[in-house]
């Protein structure tokens, strides 16, 4: 047997909003937004090439853990190979004696 209507069936927003599912009543649902903190983007990571090899260097040494100070000065070096100085730090080397073993003799560290 099959019934048929005259009228089309609609379902409205209304609708929707009033009925309570199968889960519980409408008032023990939740109908605000949740927030999320989108994380900002590290001054170090920029889209493209770097724009100073100086800045690049300094941003590597900061996020392997050296110093500000310290990050600035072996930036500016060019005596210092900066992927050797990661290396030994990714070895368990603490930065800072990183720095003075591969400091150029003659150059108080």
């Amino acid at each position: 047997m099959v019934f048929v209507s005259s009228t089309p069936a609609v379902l409205t927003l209304r609708d929707t909003f009033l009925s309570a599912g199968k889960t519980g009543s409408l008032s023990s649902r939740q109908w605000d937004m949740t927030t999320f903190q989108i994380p900002q983007p590290s001054p170090c990571h920029s889209e493209g090439p770097p724009a100073n090899v100086v800045d690049w260097r300094r941003c590597r040494l900061l996020e392997a853990g050296f110093s500000l100070a310290l990050a600035t000065v072996l930036a500016r070096s060019r005596d210092i190979d900066v992927h050797e100085l990661l290396q030994l730090v990714d070895r368990g080397c603490p930065p800072e004696l990183a720095a003075r073993i591969l400091a150029p003799l003659g150059v108080p560290a």
